[in-house]
């Protein structure tokens, strides 16, 4: 079954109903709770989940948001699990229980979550306007990318350290939820983890049956376009722990685009999806409804679902 992301219409919407409405009547029975809903629209969400309107695959950190918010500007990066502030790491890691309890709450095995940043500025978007303009080679988008990579290098260690500690205590409070936290890979370089983090944390926690890794489609090929790190390499070494993959198209550095909208073959990902890998079309406006039913069916067919 491929599971709709509510990112896709979550801010169109303030009442569940209409938010849930406008899912189901494109034959969409099962959903990933995105990260823009705040505490009544997961309530509201409950009360319909109750009536077994619809299936919930999987949760994306923070859901709900935090009180007090806007849902618009919060993002699952305003607070970071690599924070080497203990007072910010902390409420990061309170509200990932939170979103642990939704997933539970749900029905729900997967908790896909961001794990942080090393804070440093953010170049990336120079690098994308670079990309966009066809400077991929020139001499300036070199520069600037050697420097990321060395300043990223330098400074990792500190956010590193945090994100483990986070990460320990995540996980033996998903444990009792029987909650698998997976690990996503980004799209911003300075984002935390890359794929040698990736293999560093579950090395860590190696023997832990509820840690695993959450592939998307987008951040890794839009990453490797920018010179970041191979996509391939993301698929081949994790393989083994992955547990879901977001799915969406990639023209250039652009992505979260409808599957067809973009250059991926994702019968290309075939080999690497099993019966229990959860797929989720995790697309952006402005996709509408037809993009939607076109997108879901293309992957069906790619996919041979």
């Amino acid at each position: 079954m491929i599971s709709l992301s509510t990112t896709w219409n979550a801010m169109s919407h303030e009442k569940a109903e209409t938010l849930l409405g406008e899912i189901l009547m494109l034959g969409v029975k099962c959903v990933e709770l995105g990260f823009s809903l705040n505490k009544d629209i997961v309530e509201g969400l409950a009360d319909l989940y109750s009536q077994g309107l619809f299936k919930v695959s999987s949760v994306h950190n923070f859901c709900p948001i935090a009180d007090g918010y806007d849902r618009s500007g919060f993002t699952p990066d305003f607070f970071s699990l690599s924070s080497p502030d203990n007072n910010l790491r902390a409420k990061a890691v309170t509200l990932t229980k939170g979103s642990i309890e939704t997933t539970a709450r749900f029905g729900a095995q997967a908790l896909v979550i961001h794990a942080g940043r090393v804070e440093m500025p953010l170049k990336t978007k120079k690098l994308v306007a670079l990309f966009n303009n066809g400077q991929r080679n020139s001499a300036v988008y070199e520069s600037i990318l050697k420097e990321m990579k060395e300043e990223r290098q330098l400074k990792k260690k500190l956010y590193f350290d945090a994100i483990l500690r986070s990460l320990e205590e995540i996980i033996k409070y998903a444990q009792k939820f029987k909650v698998n936290i997976c690990l996503e890979n980004r799209y911003y370089y300075r984002e935390i983890p890359s794929p040698d983090e990736i293999e560093s944390i579950f090395f860590k926690f190696k023997g832990c049956e509820n840690l695993f890794y959450w592939h998307d489609v987008g951040h890794a090929l839009a990453g490797e376009a920018l010179g970041f790190y191979p996509a391939a390499d993301y698929l081949n070494r994790f393989k083994d722990k992955l547990a879901g993959i977001h799915l969406h198209d990639v023209k250039g550095a652009a992505d979260h685009l409808v599957p067809g909208k973009g250059d991926f073959n994702f019968s290309l990902l075939k080999p690497y999806i099993k019966k229990d890998t959860i797929k989720v079309m995790e697309v952006h406006r402005p996709a509408d409804g037809i993009d939607i039913k076109e997108g879901i069916s293309l992957l069906y067919k790619e996919l041979d679902d």
